[in-house]
């Protein structure tokens, strides 16, 4: 009788140290998926908004003040994240030369404004989360433009210090990835090298179209590509093209193009001039 009660417990103490290192093994197989889906991933060109925001990345944000918000005509305050901070975490910023490399904020509806990466990440600049000044329940105020209701969320960027009429800074809203993108990979495919006055023209079409619109897959989808595989400017009279550009609403009802005051005829000549020449300097960016 002592003999199998003996046994059993022997048999009785293996079975339980069994079932201890299994709920052990399953408990550190647990814990190790938790703190791999929390490590920042530090080794992307390409940051993802939504998707850390889905995991839970984005939450220690601070109160940012800005004085005059281009984008709400007002002073707004926002919950908001250090955006050089976030690029440090998420990105291999570390890794690059920062002055041999743009910022590309990837808007929902297909805007795509660019920035030069030095000049972002010595600015106060923040990825804005939510609108303090929201109504009750809501995360973001309304905004209207040009008589259009318009989407902040999910993300705004924003600065402190910076006037916003100084127009070498972006304010992109629906802003949904961010992209580092070598400055050469970019200007090689766009920018001309032997015409001076498409080099003007160039310089007007950066400033004031390719964060809406192409050239040979490089910049906006909001509005059309201008280049690939066919130039704007081998389909469309280029006289009607100019008067397209000084006045969009003129040939199309509800046009999202807006009218831009500061272009000049002169300058509208010197962007169709560009686009011109870009139609013999076709060039596909590879995905």
């Amino acid at each position: 009788m002592r003999k199998f009660q003996y046994k059993f417990f022997v048999l009785l103490s293996i079975l339980t140290l069994g079932c201890q290192q299994k709920t052990k093994q399953k408990e550190s197989a647990t814990t190790a998926t938790s703190l791999s889906d929390l490590t920042p991933t530090s080794d992307s060109l390409t940051i993802d908004l939504v998707a850390l925001q889905k995991q839970g990345r984005l939450k220690n944000t601070i109160i940012v003040t800005v004085d005059n918000d281009p984008v709400y005509h007002s002073k707004k305050r926002y919950h908001a994240i250090s955006l050089p901070q976030l690029l440090d975490t998420y990105s291999k910023i570390k890794q690059l030369q920062i002055d041999e490399y743009q910022i590309v904020f990837e808007c929902e509806d297909g805007y795509k404004p660019m920035m030069p990466l030095q000049k972002i990440v010595s600015a106060r600049s923040f990825l804005a989360i939510s609108d303090l000044d929201a109504p009750e329940g809501e995360l973001w105020s309304k905004i209207i433009k040009d008589g259009r209701e318009m989407k902040a969320a999910p993300f705004y960027l924003i600065y402190e210090g910076i006037s916003p009429t100084d127009t070498d800074f972006k304010w992109p809203y629906n802003l949904i990835k961010i992209h580092l993108v070598p400055t050469i990979e970019n200007s090689s495919l766009i920018s001309p090298k032997d015409d001076e006055e498409a080099k003007i023209g160039f310089a007007l079409f950066d400033k004031n179209c390719i964060s809406c619109h192409a050239i040979n897959k490089i910049g906006g989808s909001m509005g059309p590509e201008l280049n690939y595989p066919k130039s704007v400017t081998e389909y469309w009279d280029q006289e009607q093209l100019k008067k397209f550009i000084k006045n969009p609403a003129s040939f199309r009802n509800g046009v999202k193009m807006p009218t831009i005051s500061n272009l000049t005829e002169k300058k509208i000549e010197s962007i169709v001039y560009y686009l011109d020449y870009m139609a013999n300097h076709k060039q596909q960016k590879s995905e």
